[in-house]
């Protein structure tokens, strides 16, 4: 089964207070094994929310990785599932993807937070 791992450094995570709750906004480095470089960026719910917590928030991420040609889109997958408010792991499917990275679409991730190490797989 392909895989793509990527080794990330957090450039920042702000959380935002609005009526309804919170929200934390995300940001990282990222290379793989040959070096390619890629940013992520990703929004959380966070676990309250009109006085209710929740041990999990959702989560939605978009790896970019560095354009190919000049004034082209880069090329990318956007991830969506959990962020374990204890352990900051998190884990999901890729929901969309660029042509690329289209063989993703349906395909699990997880991120192993201590370790800063993202795996992206493609389904079955």
């Amino acid at each position: 089964m392909p895989t793509i791992s990527l080794s990330l450094t957090l450039l920042f995570n702000q959380r935002i207070d609005d009526l309804g709750g919170n929200w934390q906004y995300a940001a990282a480095n990222a290379v793989d094994a040959t070096g390619r470089t890629a940013q992520l960026i990703a929004t959380k719910r966070e676990n309250q929310n009109c006085n209710h917590s929740f041990p999990v928030s959702m989560l939605t991420a978009t790896v970019i990785f560095a354009p190919g040609a000049a004034g082209g889109v880069a090329e990318n997958l956007t991830l969506q599932g959990v962020h374990d408010l204890q352990t900051n792991d998190e884990s999901g499917s890729v929901s969309a993807a660029s042509p690329e990275f289209a063989a993703f679409i349906g395909g699990p991730f997880s991120f192993d937070a201590a370790k800063g190490a993202l795996t992206i797989s493609t389904p079955g």
